[in-house]
């Protein structure tokens, strides 16, 4: 999910060492899909029953994926809380009355989810839905929106590499989270996947980990971690 342009050769190169490392392990794993070739249709992709490795939202895998899929683990980011965790930063400024929020998606964990516990989001709040975490930052950063919830990785990365956000004050932090699940076939065994990615991952520092947002180690959460966490209701547009 934090796969761009700018970070592609830092998450080749890291792909390659897991395959090598699979091998260990009775896998042979495919090649890394290149940002070019991303799917459309990320339900269609996540639910493949030839899927290997995927990386979805929280929110999708307590939903739509819940007992179609198998969780294999969670990459950490070096973020302040739990290993393996996450939170969303809310950034621009929210007016007294008629507050814009822009959402990425209505299944976003850290764009919709994480606004839930929020004071000033509430059911007289205006939703602008914008498709992705950047459009939301535009948004806010345009004038559009007057708020918007990012994924705290993602907004290092547009951060680093988008001049127009580097001035978006932070407004407020969430409380942290599990972070994006890694995810495999409902029918393979994801012991041999976790193996290489820990012997990887955890076996020596990540190389190129700015690039890669911040990467620092791999972690397996117990499933209810995710599936105890509530569901809240659909955005109102």
């Amino acid at each position: 999910m934090y796969w761009d342009v700018a970070g592609a050769a830092a998450w080749t190169g890291l792909w390659r060492d897991i395959q090598d490392a699979a091998c260990d392990f009775g896998l042979r794993l495919p090649d890394l899909t290149p940002p070019s070739a991303l799917p459309k249709d990320w339900i269609a992709h996540w639910t493949d029953p030839e899927l290997v490795l995927s990386q979805t939202c929280a929110l999708p895998l307590r939903t739509s994926l819940k007992g179609r899929v198998s969780y294999v683990g969670t990459l950490d980011f070096g973020l302040p809380g739990p290993v393996g965790s996450y939170h969303s930063v809310c950034i621009g400024m929210a007016p007294a009355r008629d507050i814009r929020l822009a959402v990425n998606a209505s299944d976003s964990q850290s764009g919709w989810a994480a606004a839930q516990d929020d004071p000033a989001v509430g059911p007289e709040t205006r939703i602008i839905m914008t498709g992705s975490h950047a459009a939301s930052a535009t948004a806010v950063a345009e004038g559009s929106a007057d708020i918007a919830f990012i994924d705290a990785v993602t907004w290092r990365l547009l951060q680093r590499n988008t001049p127009q956000f580097a001035d978006i004050p932070i407004r407020s932090r969430t409380q942290p989270t599990p972070g994006l699940p890694l995810i495999t076939a409902l029918s393979r065994d994801p012991a041999p996947l976790r193996a290489a990615l820990d012997a990887v991952i955890n076996g020596s520092p990540v190389r190129g980990s700015d690039a890669l947002g911040g990467l620092s180690s791999f972690h397996v959460w117990p499933e209810s971690a995710y599936f105890d966490a509530a569901v809240p209701p659909p955005p109102v547009v």
